[in-house]
């Protein structure tokens, strides 16, 4: 049965103190409270840069077995490669969050405004991920990948579209995948201001039309420069709640959720992308040995016929030359 998940685009903000966290709780304790308010968190710090193992170690001890992650993918990848030539960095990226698989369910894509649809980079990039054993997402921010081949494309890979109220952009998007996900910004993008009551009502309602088709849905919030963001979240969910008919009320719960894949089983298949990986490389460094040394073989007999020839010309000449004196 479907279920939805609400939560914020992060939990560590200073800004959140005294207005959702208490004045005197310390920020290593907020990501304890934060669980007890919401369901789920999407972390935006791996798309700056890749913390130490440890970090995603401790958050999955501090969050309880419910609890879901959603991780930004790495900037390297979208903004500096725009999704080209990606399998080490993809392997990078897998291996440092794995301690956080069991709990994590999304990887989010965010390509960048100025990168317009490239339908090659991103089927090498589609074929890249497919090994990883999580939900995939792109939020595109070029209109020229709002088109049939693109949504056909991810339709075919069950991968979702992000539908985000991003300034002169499309929010309500095709459902391409068996999930939905949705980013709030802020009006205009701001990330600084707060969701009516009847705004949120709007969203509660297109949230139970996913989850009555049988989605998934995943709904973050990102207007957390002055901590409205937590508190959007949870009135939606207490909307949601109330609203709900009661099958898709008891499947929304987190202890009524469907079987997932086991952090074993998760950390097998990545175990597996980092070998086919590994092996690509050694295959590419053998390659180049193998020519090097065919390079180094054949070179020597190549001097050997120039030689040749040049002493064969040269007694040419002096039998020329010879015949000449007679």
């Amino acid at each position: 049965m479907p279920k939805y998940r609400i939560g914020c685009s992060g939990f560590l903000y200073d800004s959140w103190r005294g207005t959702f966290y208490p004045e005197d709780l310390p920020p290593k304790r907020w990501l304890s409270f934060y669980v007890g308010k919401l369901n789920s968190v999407e972390l935006n710090v791996t798309f700056y840069r890749l913390l130490k193992k440890e970090a995603f170690e401790r958050w999955h001890k501090e969050t309880p077995p419910q609890f879901s992650f959603s991780l930004k993918g790495s900037r390297f990848i979208t903004h500096v490669k725009k999704l080209k030539d990606v399998e080490l960095p993809l392997l990078t990226f897998f291996n440092t969050i794995s301690p956080l698989l069991e709990k994590q369910e999304i990887v989010l894509w965010q390509l960048p405004p100025n990168f317009r649809a490239n339908m090659k980079n991103l089927e090498e990039f589609i074929a890249a991920i497919k090994p990883y054993p999580v939900r995939h997402v792109f939020e595109f921010r070029h209109k020229s990948w709002i088109n049939r081949k693109v949504f056909k494309m991810l339709t075919e890979s069950n991968i979702a579209i992000c539908m985000a109220d991003w300034p002169e952009f499309i929010d309500e998007l095709p459902a391409t995948a068996d999930f939905v996900y949705m980013r709030r910004h802020g009006e205009g993008g701001s990330y600084a201001t707060n969701y009516s009551t009847e705004q949120l009502k709007k969203y509660a309602k297109r949230i139970k039309e996913y989850l009555k088709m049988g989605k998934d849905v995943y709904i973050y919030f990102n207007n957390d420069a002055l901590g409205y963001a937590p508190h959007n979240a949870m009135e939606l969910g207490s909307i949601l709640e109330a609203s709900l008919p009661a099958g898709l009320k008891a499947s929304a719960l987190l202890k009524k959720e469907k079987p997932k894949k086991s952090k074993a089983t998760k950390k097998k298949a990545v175990k597996k992308a980092v070998k086919k990986t590994k092996a690509k490389k050694a295959v590419k460094k053998t390659a180049k040995k193998t020519a090097g040394k065919t390079t180094r073989k054949t070179a020597p007999k190549r001097a050997v016929k120039k030689t040749a020839k040049k002493a064969a010309k040269r007694s040419a000449s002096a039998i020329k030359a010879k015949k000449k004196r007679r």
